[in-house]
């Protein structure tokens, strides 16, 4: 994995670039640092996550960034400052987190945590659904349904049916994607995909509404705030 950090404080610099690599191993990343936007801009290498600082001498960060799009929409920019309200205009660039600075190593650790999380989601598993092996992309199911050994995962590409325990279902799931969380006894939703908590139900953002039941409501409600609160949904 390569990461770019390009800020102008060279004590900064250096001080981030070593909390990164507590956090991953030398031999899985690679950070290189950069005094500026130009120098950024300059170089030739496909970087898998980029922290920009905003405010720098000469080329500003937003900037930088208005740039980067112009060339590669999916890069995770992961700004930092020290003014957060600058965190709407970082909409515009499509921006994966803002951190404040100084750094904190427990946000620094969710960050990365959640870039591999979503760099992840895109893997499919392999479930047997009448005689065959079918790709199942964890980040495109909506929800799961059991009745007895047979399992309902319905996707955002349609339904396939499996003999298995719901159970097991989700743990296969969430083996790629940990988003997969139980709110009946028979019933399982990904977080990524409820819209909204309506009574006891998950609105799921297609529309479709999945009960849920006294006995996990009061688990999933705190669990979602949460992965919302941490992903920024």
């Amino acid at each position: 994995m390569h990461i770019a950090i390009c800020d102008d404080e060279s004590v900064f610099l250096r001080d981030l670039t070593e909390k990164i690599y507590k956090k991953i191993p030398r031999l899985d990343c690679t950070v290189e640092p950069f005094s500026s936007a130009e120098e950024l801009l300059s170089s030739s290498t496909d970087f898998d996550i980029i922290f920009l600082d905003i405010e720098m001498g000469g080329m500003d960060g937003m900037t930088c960034a208005r740039t980067i799009r112009k060339t590669n929409k999916e890069v995770p920019i992961i700004f930092l400052t020290s003014h957060t309200e600058m965190a709407i205009e970082g909409y515009e660039v499509n921006a994966f987190r803002f951190l404040k600075k100084p750094v904190e190593d427990d946000k620094l650790g969710q960050t990365l945590e959640d870039i591999k999380l979503m760099r992840a989601s895109g893997r499919g598993v392999m479930i047997k659904s009448e005689g065959e092996q079918i790709v199942v992309v964890p980040s495109k199911v909506l929800y799961i349904e059991s009745d007895n050994n047979n399992v309902r995962i319905i996707t955002t590409d349609g339904t396939l049916v499996t003999r298995m325990k719901l159970t097991e279902a989700v743990d296969i799931l969430n083996d790629v994607n940990d988003t997969i969380r139980r709110v009946h006894r028979c019933t399982a939703v990904n977080m990524s995909h409820v819209g909204r908590i309506r009574d006891k139900q998950a609105v799921m953002d297609e529309g479709s509404v999945v009960g849920i039941s006294r006995l996990y409501l009061k688990e999933f409600k705190e669990e979602l705030y949460e992965y919302i609160k941490r992903t920024a949904r």
